[in-house]
């Protein structure tokens, strides 16, 4: 399967395997509303875990195909580097000393076979004279293309100069010596669309933006440099299916002015129905072995028909969601390619225009039969794509330019939609804690007391994936564990005690534990909820509150929650929607902070003051946005059971898995760390 764009991090493209990206020519090497209870969101989302380091698909590695084409650019084009990027310059095929002239054999597609550094003939990085970060790149004339680059995508036809002005090409220098490269569609002045495994491994600084060319070496087209990557927040941690949310935005340093393409939204949805003929766009391979050239000079398009959902899954199998869609033809022949990841599939608006339908993800191969290209649906994140367009724009981008987007449809299928806010009037007048915590004595202490990291307390359902087993705890292991914690003489204790003790010496029992249950399952209410109780023990539950609030029937209800509270249970955050909390500006985490703690405090009458980050991310703005907000401390997944006075928002805990017998918690227990 080919992932039509940059291999995601932490994955390696494997040489023998079909399942690849459909885009960027190169691997990277590693790397709302206004808060309060009337004015939340309420959408449906999916609850996701985290996957730790493989994926299903890495583990299952023999599916996967090379990618390395990807790193792969024409020459001559590429000259432009983003503004850092000294020294460089985007890498050729490699060179034959005889005559200079790419050489474009199977050795030349091998990784070893690149050139790691510029070659004769070969265009450079700008070096020390670079344009400022508000100014256009240059792209510079090439020479001809070589014998191998003229054709189009596979199965398609070079696309009329100025058809699609909008399309953009992207690339990420992300790895010296080399390029990604990937398609991108302009959705406002300042915006391009793109998939999320095109820039996952990339910084703002390492992306040049070409809007509008036609032919690459053209020097045709807008140069933009960006300053802003916004992935999708659940991007990379939907474990059962690995290209899930496969979309990101770039922020432009500069509004182009041009025409803009726009996003089909949940009223249209008829426009991108099965037997629907779209149009893909790109200068992706002509072929999945490269043997008809790797990039293309020319922008390419090719007209495919989209298939039901049905058809979609019996080809492609279990790793297609409801929010990626198929399209291509089921004998074959016709498909993206290496290189076209990020790029649009449009179709017609019956108006002599066209929607935004998906995004250019991946597929087994290219253009083979029996199997689709798959595409990021582009309707089920409208509304995320446009809050983050109001939400991030300047004023004076507001000012000086009208957003060609269709408006926000309250029945559209919303991921996550963070505050939005035009100005200092929408900001909360305050973030100030009603009741701050225990004010510290001066004195740094430290404490041991082991914070015990739970999940689901159930059996799982037949035939659960290994994340669902080993996050799962049957209700006769937890009460063997709480039967030994009593035994060895622990005492469970909540974090305002922790804290208490930490902060001005309020003294703790002589071997304090602490039970936390991560997202708020409904089992931690019909089965860890009662053994708790029998043996008079207490516990922490942080709960995700739009789960709680839309009522889905796998967690906590409000009326539990209540129950549990009133019983000596804490309730406490884990944020609005389970996004992670990394890299976030400031109106996010306040909408993320403010909204799950006003939430909880409406609906229990006391306000949550820990929080656990979601998947474990947080930064040094997570921490100083949750304590402005009012909370006393936040809680990691990193392992260690000693806690200090100048550490309150990077807790440890001890994980309980699935397999964890009561002898193995007590031997965890006594571990000093």
């Amino acid at each position: 399967m080919n992932l039509r764009s940059p291999w995601p991090s932490s994955r390696k493209s494997i040489t023998t395997a079909p399942l690849s990206s459909r885009g960027a020519f190169g691997a990277g090497a590693g790397r709302g509303t206004k808060p309060g209870r009337t004015g939340r969101i309420a959408a449906k989302r999916r609850a996701i875990r985290s996957y730790g380091g493989l994926s299903i698909l890495s583990i299952l590695a023999p599916l996967v195909i090379l990618i390395s084409y990807n790193r792969e650019v024409m020459p001559g084009w590429g000259s432009a580097e983003p503004a850092g990027m000294s020294g460089q310059g985007a890498v050729v095929l490699e060179t034959q000393a005889t005559s200079g002239e790419p050489a474009l054999g199977s050795d030349s597609l091998r990784p070893e076979a690149r050139s790691s550094s510029a070659g004769p003939g070969q265009a450079v990085g700008m070096g020390t004279e670079r344009a400022a970060p508000n100014e256009p790149a240059r792209i510079e004339q090439a020479p001809p293309p070589p014998a191998g680059l003229q054709g189009q995508i596979v199965g398609g036809e070079t696309a009329a100069p100025g058809a699609w002005p909008w399309m953009v090409a992207i690339r990420a220098f992300t790895e010296a010596g080399y390029h990604t490269f990937c398609g991108a569609s302009l959705v406002a002045p300042s915006w391009a669309l793109t998939a999320a495994h095109c820039v996952v491994n990339a910084e703002p600084e390492q992306i040049v933006a070409t809007v509008g060319p036609h032919r690459l070496d053209s020097g045709q087209g807008e140069v933009r440099a960006v300053d802003r990557i916004v992935l999708h927040p659940r991007y990379g941690f939907d474990f059962a299916h690995d290209f899930a949310h496969d979309l990101a935005l770039l922020h432009l340093t500069e509004p182009v002015e041009g025409e803009l393409v726009s996003l089909l939204g949940s009223d249209n949805l008829g426009l991108a129905g099965p037997g629907t003929v779209g149009t893909v766009i790109g200068w992706g391979a002509m072929s999945e072995d490269g043997s008809a050239g790797l990039l293309t000079y020319d922008l390419q398009q090719v007209e495919l028909p989209i298939v039901s959902e049905e058809e979609c899954t019996s080809s492609m199998g279990r790793m297609i969601t409801e929010n990626m869609m198929c399209a291509g033809f089921r004998h074959g022949g016709k498909d993206a390619c290496h290189g076209d990841s990020g790029g649009p599939l449009v179709v017609p608006d019956g108006e002599g225009g066209w929607q935004l339908a998906g995004l250019v993800s991946f597929g087994i191969g290219c253009a083979r039969p029996t199997f689709y290209g798959v595409y990021t649906r582009v309707s089920k994140y409208h509304d995320w794509i446009l809050s983050q367009i109001i939400r991030e724009e300047t004023a004076e981008e507001r000012a000086s330019n009208v957003i060609m987007l269709p408006a926000v449809h309250s029945g559209a299928s919303v991921l996550m939609l963070p505050a939005v806010h035009y100005g200092p009037e929408d900001q909360p007048k305050s973030i100030v804690s009603a009741s701050p915590p225990p004010i510290p004595d001066g004195l740094i202490r430290q404490a041991r007391a082991p914070i015990l990291m739970y999940h689901y307390v159930s059996v799982p359902p037949a035939g659960s994936d290994v994340y669902r087993r080993d996050l799962s705890v049957s209700p006769d292991l937890f009460r063997s564990h709480l039967h030994a914690l009593d035994g060895a003489g622990y005492t469970p204790i909540s974090m305002y005690e922790l804290v208490s003790h930490l902060n001005q010496g309020a003294p703790l029992p002589e071997k304090p534990v602490i039970l936390t249950f991560d997202d708020g399952y409904r089992d931690n209410y019909e089965n860890a909820f009662p053994l708790l109780t029998e043996f008079g023990m207490t516990a922490m539950f942080f709960v995700v509150s739009d789960y709680m609030d839309e009522g889905n029937p796998l967690y906590l209800s409000w009326d539990m929650a209540r129950e549990m509270k009133d019983a000596g249970m804490y309730i406490e955050s884990h944020g609005r929607n389970h996004a992670s909390l990394r890299n976030r500006n400031d109106d996010y985490l306040v909408w993320q902070a403010l909204g799950s703690a006003e939430t909880i405090e409406y609906e229990l009458g006391e306000r949550p003051r820990f929080v656990t980050y979601p998947f474990g991310h947080y930064d040094s703005n997570t921490i100083r946005i949750f304590e402005s907000a009012g909370f006393w401390g936040g809680v990691t997944i990193n392992a260690g059971a000693t806690h200090s006075t100048d550490d309150l928002f990077q807790l440890r805990r001890v994980r309980v898995r699935g397999t964890t017998t009561a002898e193995e918690l007590l031997r965890l227990l006594e571990v000093e760390w």
